[in-house]
This record gives structure tokens, sequence and C-alpha cells, in this order.
């Protein structure tokens, strides 16, 4: 008789268990599916509370301003708003006049640049004259 060795012989026993079907879950009860009717509601749910937001939203001060933004773009206001009639003459006149007010004070500092410019370089021409 042939044997192995360091195997027990029931290692290679098999059992087997049979058991019956399981049994089916019971039908589902006349009427309606609950999980079926919140599928459908779900995105209608959804909407209504999407479009409830943006009403909110728009009635809020932010929500004016955009309209008012949308307004003067379709006017031909174009990206600044120009032509808006809540416009004040008086305080569009006193920019203007502050805004010629500040470019001559640029045109004087660009000439107070431009002295100084001249007067160094004439000081550094001296010296390489003195120095040869």
């Amino acid at each position: 008789m042939w044997r192995e060795t360091l195997v027990a012989p029931e290692a290679y026993s098999v059992h087997m268990l049979q058991v019956g079907t399981p049994p089916l879950p019971p039908p589902p009860p006349p009427g309606l599916d609950l999980n079926f009717l919140l599928d459908q509601l779900m995105p209608i749910v959804a909407l209504v509370v999407v479009f409830v937001g943006l009403r909110w939203l728009f009635r809020t001060p932010v929500g004016e301003a955009f309209a008012e933004r949308i307004r003067t773009r379709v006017r031909g206001g174009g990206r600044w708003g120009g032509g808006v009639p809540g416009e004040d003459p008086q305080r569009v006149a006193a920019l203007e006049e502050q805004l010629t007010h500040l470019q001559g004070q640029i045109a004087e500092l660009a000439e107070r640049l431009d002295f100084a410019e001249r007067l160094l370089a004439e000081r550094r021409e001296r010296k390489l004259g003195a120095g040869q």
C-alpha cells in the first residue's frame, strides 16, 4: 500500500451540504411604491428649490445690481456703463477738473525729472573731462 508521508488521510475528504433554494421575498403590497415615487419626485423637488433660491437671490441687493448691469449692457452702455441716467453732471465736471489738475502735475514732475537728469549728465561729463 502506497502512503504519503506527513499527510493525514482525512485532509482529502470533501463534505457537501445541500440546502434548498432561499424563499422568495414577499410580493410588494398593492398601491404606490415609495422608492419609485421618490425617484420620480426628487428632480421636480430639486428644480423647485433651485427656482425658489434664484428668486430669493434676485430680490436681494446683489440680484438688483446684477439686473442693473444687464440693463446697462442691453442699452449699449458698454463696459463702464456710459450714459447712466443717474449720472450727476456736476460730479463729472469736478472729476474732469481734478483729472486736468493731475495731468498738469504729472507734466511738471516730468519736466523736473528731465532737468535733474540733464544736471547729472553735465556733472558726469565735467568729471570725465577733468579726469582725462
